[in-house]
């Protein structure tokens, strides 16, 4: 939703409302990084209303250099955890007319539930490329998928790519090659295997 509202201004506004989106990012960049428990919620509260998450991965790196790279994988993972939950139960429940209507405007396909294998279709989905991490949480909570398994297939999988992205801007930003390369090294290994996995499945 707050993507969606991002798109309305800047095409209502043009160049200046793109600006003014820009500026007032950058100012809740610098909010967030001074205050660690404010970037814990946004980053555990606001994919779900469509925001990336790359670029609140991408902070709790810089963040990480001040704090500590560890701290700072082990954090974002916990947000990401909790977001895994809550938006979960709400296309599992009260919201799940809303989320079903919002992946259809955003022209996402929920596929059919094979009833064989839950966890193996969990995983698939879960590391099918191109798909947003917040609407894979939707999918599989619409999709009815026990949470048990969706939390089991789930963390794991969010837990890796999220270090990759921390450890790659924790390098970057704090000068550090090992952890670009570990980054790096982490995101392209999670790719090559999310093609495999889509290519089996064709």
């Amino acid at each position: 939703m707050l993507g969606v509202l991002y798109f309305v201004v800047i095409t209502i506004g043009g160049d200046e409302g793109k600006q003014y989106v820009l500026d007032n990012w950058s100012l809740f960049e610098k909010f967030l990084l001074n205050n660690g428990f404010w970037l814990f919620v946004a980053l555990a509260i606001l994919p779900g209303f469509i925001l990336p998450c790359a670029p609140f991965l991408f902070l709790f790196g810089i963040w990480g250099t001040k704090y500590g790279t560890g701290l700072a994988c082990a954090y974002s993972v916990l947000a990401l955890s909790l977001n895994l939950v809550w938006t979960y139960w709400l296309a599992h429940g009260i919201g799940r007319s809303f989320i079903d209507k919002l992946l259809k405007r955003f022209k996402y396909k929920i596929p059919e539930l094979p009833p064989n294998n839950l966890t193996q279709w969990a995983i698939i989905l879960r590391l099918t490329p191109g798909i947003p991490f917040i609407f894979t949480n939707y999918a599989l909570g619409l999709l009815k998928i026990p949470f048990s398994k969706y939390l089991l297939v789930s963390i794991p999988i969010v837990a890796i790519t999220d270090c990759g992205f921390v450890l790659a801007s924790a390098g970057i930003f704090g000068g550090s090659w090992k952890f670009i390369w570990s980054g790096v090294s982490i995101l392209i290994i999670m790719i090559l295997i999310g093609r495999t996995v889509s290519k089996k499945t064709k």
